[in-house]
């Protein structure tokens, strides 16, 4: 007992020795680490290193006083960048972790820290607390400093949200602008600033714009020695020509030269062929609710069909509207084997009753026999081998599917009877011909037997009268290639690569169109391009990319690039070499995600709205002044577009209050358009300019009939009450400003604004991703057509058929989500997944209209998928 007291009070004091020991050892350490603390090296800037060791020898080699006082030191009057702000973290962070480790192991001992470790640990925990007051006050000292500047480097002073971006010092600038807000002036005011203020030299500075015209007004503006804009594809010229020693010749008229290669391909018969399949079997069919104005849409339409049109007119000339896919394509195959037909015309034979109105057989053929001309008719019948409807049938009329298969099959037993009554020829097809057998060879051989002349359409004659050469449609699918190679260009991918995609997603349409006719006009154009030693644009900026990246042989300060809510994927890669030197070049990127109106040139909004993701630490400014219009139109306006949560919320204000700019929606009668017009151009002041706005360039088409037209270079203009005011499209009126503007044909029309015009479902592979808000891309144009005016915006509309941006000024009570509705998954592809869906909610017995509101879809289309799986 006795010793194993003893054995407790020696283990005791024991631990009574190490724990002292310890304690002393912790002490020392602590005030060596506090010694080491007052004699770190000062932290300079990497970036101005001269400037930095030549105010330090200033200062006698001042020891280091605190974290404070080295970061003041080390950026005295300059604004501390989130790269300088993390070299200033990292120089510090190693003593940081010495002194927190060692303040745990003082914690457990029960030994209060030095105050000099205590004050380093918390100042180090600060830092970024630090680095804004200190930006703050810079930045009020610049602003401040500079005021005189500022006033007075432009012909007016700039705003305080313009100036407070210019002295940015960031690594990456966003300014955010809006309509009419100077931003312009803003870019003016950053070179200044730089090259008058800051004295950076200005072949450090490089200035990009959009356009020619842009890059030639800034470069005119700043009338700066040794500073000139660019637009990216002059630079990618003047850097490849830099660095081989060759300027590149550049296909300046791409446009002909696939007009070129593509009737060139034509005189290949399997490609003319693929294209004559396109539009038989693939090209997109959308119910046409409406129809379809003639080649000079001399009528607007007031009849409203939820039918099919057929490719061709009848043996009349008239337009044939069926009721399937099916129907259509005989229709097509009737057509090019040369037959004279009508759809649905009345039987022959008197049938019709008081229950029933007079039977109309769905094809009545003519032709002429011996001098006589017989009819015969063709019934198609939708029923499968076994004589079984779809199942939709019996859903859609709310019956039993025995109820509606019988219905239906007495229909048939019906129509055959009457045939047999009256002794006329009846040729019978169903929905059976179309999964087993190819109709047109089935269609061949039921009328050869009937004794039908059959006088079968060459390939030249098929293609001619599917898309007639030089015309609106063929060039329609032309540009559609155009379009489909410049996005594939311009997205950074390759053919092979988008065929693979479509081919991942089951997505058979997609996979011929590219296979078939994209890739073999991709791959001739690309030879012609080589065999006569050019590139186009896109090439250029690609080329100069690669060139950058390989050698760097450019190298800026500050990089400042005009219109950003334009930048597409080749362009940002561009962007992101020709910054790249030690150090990077700063970022000053302008633009409005409001004005985004490019995605079908490859503009990819996410760069710009989503800009720290795709560039790094930024700092975002906003400049909300306009200094072009006034209320109420700017708060009109801007509830207008902010409605699509995806644009940058901003709050837009006038530059003065007593500024006043009216937003008139002006009804019209159809018949009396171009006076309406007349009328309120004669309202207007002659002292006032004016635009007419159109969404399409033949939006004017009603205004040439009744007054003169003007062409002045690239510029048109009408001649109304004796004045000559001109007519631009939307999309080229970006940029400029009238007095008064009026905008044509606000309507709810497949042409009218919103466009319902829907994009060829195979450029969803190579265009960016939209955002999902009801025609953001259409939405975003209007704003761009009603903020064109300084004193007054006409948005001109049809009363009978007001567009939908109109109700939502005039009556929002009556808008709602049907509204936008155009069938947003129209012309999707059905993949499996779809499909598996659609199948299950009809299992369910949920109705046709139900799945339709569901998926997004037509009730047509969600008629006619039904029956394909159903097949």
């Amino acid at each position: 007992m006795q010793w194993g007291f003893i054995g407790v009070i020696c283990i005791i004091a024991i631990s009574i020795v190490v724990i002292a020991m310890v304690r002393t050892r912790l002490k020392n350490k602590s005030k060596e680490l506090s010694e080491n603390l007052n004699h770190i090296s000062v932290y300079s800037d990497k970036s101005s290193y001269k400037q930095a060791q030549e105010r330090l020898s200033k200062l006698n080699n001042v020891v280091f006083v605190d974290i404070p006082t080295a970061l003041d030191n080390g950026f005295y009057g300059k604004i501390i960048s989130t790269t300088q702000e993390k070299d200033f973290t990292n120089h510090y962070i190693s003593y940081f972790q010495e002194a927190h480790s060692l303040v745990k192991k003082l914690e457990a001992f029960n030994i209060t820290p030095s105050e000099t470790i205590s004050k380093f640990i918390n100042d180090f925990g600060v830092i970024n607390k630090l680095v804004k007051q200190h930006n703050e006050g810079v930045i009020t000292f610049l602003l401040d400093t500079h005021k005189d500047f500022f006033d007075h480097c432009l012909k007016y002073p700039l705003d305080k949200q313009q100036r407070r971006s210019i002295v940015s010092e960031e690594d990456n600038c966003l300014v955010v602008s809006s309509a009419g807000s100077g931003k312009t002036s803003s870019i003016i005011g950053k070179v200044k600033y730089l090259t008058e203020i800051k004295g950076i030299s200005p072949e450090r500075i490089l200035l990009i714009s959009y356009t020619n015209k842009a890059a030639a007004e800034l470069t005119e503006r700043m009338a700066t020695d040794g500073l000139k804009g660019y637009t990216f594809h002059k630079l990618a010229i003047d850097i490849i020509g830099k660095a081989t020693g060759i300027k590149p010749f550049i296909c300046d008229n791409t446009d002909a030269l696939f007009i070129d290669i593509y009737h060139t391909l034509l005189g290949n018969k399997a490609f003319k062929n693929s294209v004559v399949e396109y539009f038989i079997d693939y090209q997109t069919n959308e119910a046409d609710w409406e129809q379809r104005k003639n080649e000079k849409r001399e009528k607007l339409s007031e009849q409203k069909n939820v039918q099919l049109k057929a490719m061709f007119p009848d043996m009349d000339g008239r337009a044939i509207y069926v009721r399937s896919e099916q129907e259509q394509k005989i229709c097509f195959v009737l057509s090019s084997l040369g037959v004279k037909f009508r759809y649905e015309e009345p039987y022959e034979h008197q049938l019709a009753d008081e229950m029933y109105s007079q039977y109309r057989p769905d094809f009545s053929i003519y032709f002429e026999q011996k001098g006589v001309t017989k009819r015969i008719y063709l019934e198609h019948f939708g029923v499968d081998e076994h004589s079984l409807v779809p199942a939709w049938f019996a859903k859609d009329r709310n019956i039993t599917y025995e109820e509606a298969n019988q219905k239906y099959n007495d229909g048939i037993t019906w129509k055959k009877a009457a045939h047999e009554k009256f002794g006329t020829q009846l040729l019978v097809t169903s929905s059976a011909d179309f999964h087993y057998s190819d109709i047109r060879d089935k269609l061949r051989k039921l009328l050869d037997d009937a004794g039908v002349p059959i006088q079968e359409k060459t390939d030249e004659e098929l293609y001619d009268w599917v898309l007639p050469k030089g015309s609106k449609q063929e060039k329609a699918f032309i540009r559609l290639v155009v379009t489909f190679v410049t996005l594939v260009k311009s997205s950074c991918k390759s053919v092979k690569e988008v065929l693979k995609q479509a081919k991942n997603a089951d997505d058979e349409r997609s996979v011929f169109i590219i296979k078939n006719i994209f890739q073999p006009i991709y791959e001739l154009y690309i030879s012609a391009l080589s065999d006569s030693n050019q590139i186009d644009f896109t090439d250029a900026i690609l080329k100069a990319t690669e060139i950058c990246r390989a050698s760097h042989p450019v190298e800026y300060d500050y990089i400042i690039v005009d219109e950003f809510q334009d930048i597409s994927v080749d362009r940002y890669n561009f962007l992101k070499v020709l910054r790249e030197g030690s150090p990077p070049a700063k970022l000053y990127c302008v633009g409005d995600d409001w004005q985004s109106i490019y995605r079908f040139s490859g503009s990819d909004m996410a760069l710009f709205n989503q800009f720290p993701e795709y560039f790094g630490a930024t700092e975002i400014n906003k400049i909300e002044t306009t200094y072009r219009f006034g209320e109420p139109l700017v708060s009109l306006s801007s509830r207008f577009i902010q409605r699509n949560k995806a644009q940058i919320q901003k709050d837009i204000h006038s530059f003065s209050p007593e500024m006043k700019t009216e937003l008139e929606f002006h009804a019209y009668d159809r018949r009396d358009y171009c006076n309406t017009i007349g009328q309120l151009v004669a309202s207007i002041p002659l002292d006032k300019s004016i635009f007419l706005l159109g969404r399409y360039s033949f939006d004017d088409y009603y205004l040439s009939f009744m007054y003169q037209s003007i062409k002045e270079g690239n510029r048109f203009f009408y001649v109304i009450g004796g004045r000559k005011i001109e007519f631009l499209t939307v999309h080229k009126s970006k940029g400029l400003e009238a007095d008064y503007v009026i905008l044509l044909q606000c309507n709810k029309d497949t042409y009218g604004f919103p466009s319902l015009v829907s994009d060829d479902p195979v450029l969803n592979y190579v265009l960016t991703k939209s955002d999902q808000f009801p025609y953001g891309e259409e939405r975003r144009l209007f704003y761009v057509a009603i903020t064109r005016a300084k004193i007054k915006t006409v948005v001109l509309y049809d009363n009978r058929f007001p567009s939908v941006f109109v109700d939502e000024f005039l009556h929002p009570e009556k808008v709602s989500e049907e509204s936008y509705v155009k069938h947003p998954n129209a012309n999707k592809r059905w993949t499996r997944s779809a499909d598996q869906f659609l199948l299950k909610l009809h299992s369910e017995g949920k109705s046709v209209k139900y799945i339709a509101a569901k998926m997004g879809r037509s009730q047509t289309s969600i008629v006619m998928r039904l029956n394909k799986l159903n097949q």
